[in-house]
C-alpha cells in the first residue's frame, strides 16, 4: 500500500473546507499549460487521492469542466482553486496551495515539462517527464490563448 495521508484544507475566505484521508495515489508537479491557466502560476502542485477519500466538510464548491475528463473545483465566493477531479479514473488532485499544511506535499515527479516556463528551474532530484508518464491520462494539445484542451477528432 502507498503512503497514507490525512490532510485538510480550504479556500481563502473560509467558505469551503475539505478533508482527505486515505492512500496517496500521485504526488506531482504539473507544468502543462492548462494547469498554468487554472492556477494562475507557472506550475501546479497536486496530491491525488481516490475520489472516495476526499470529503467537502463545509460549503459547496463550484465547478468548471476544463476537458472531457477533468472538472476543476473552486470557491464561488473568493475564487480559490481547491481540487481537480479526473472523472475518467475517479481521482481528485488536491491543489497544494489549498492545504492547511502545504509542507505535507512531497512531490514524486514533475510532468509535462514540455510546457515548463523557461525561467523555472527544476532543481529537485525527482523524476522529470516531458509529458505524462505511461498509465496517466493521455497528454493533450492545448490552445495557447485559452489553455483549454483541443479535442482531437476520432480516427
Amino acid at each position: 500500500m502507498g503512503t497514507m495521508i490525512a490532510a485538510s484544507g480550504g479556500c481563502l475566505c473560509g467558505t469551503i473546507r475539505f478533508h482527505a484521508a486515505g492512500p496517496l495515489v500521485h504526488s506531482l508537479v504539473c507544468h502543462c499549460r492548462m494547469c498554468q491557466r487554472a492556477s494562475g502560476a507557472a506550475f501546479m502542485g497536486l496530491m491525488f487521492v481516490s475520489s472516495n477519500d476526499l470529503t467537502v466538510t463545509k460549503g459547496e464548491a463550484r465547478t468548471y469542466g476544463s476537458s472531457t475528463t477533468g472538472i476543476r473545483h473552486f470557491c464561488g465566493d473568493c475564487g480559490s482553486s481547491l481540487f481537480f477531479e479526473r472523472v475518467s479514473s475517479a481521482l481528485h488532485g488536491i491543489l497544494v496551495g489549498a492545504l492547511d499544511d502545504p509542507d505535507l506535499f512531497d512531490p514524486k515527479m514533475h510532468i509535462c515539462l514540455s510546457g515548463k516556463q523557461r525561467w523555472v528551474n527544476v532543481a529537485d532530484d525527482v523524476p522529470c517527464h516531458l509529458e505524462k508518464p505511461e498509465g496517466m491520462t493521455p497528454p493533450g494539445d492545448y490552445d495557447p490563448i485559452t489553455g483549454r484542451l483541443i479535442e482531437r477528432p476520432s480516427a
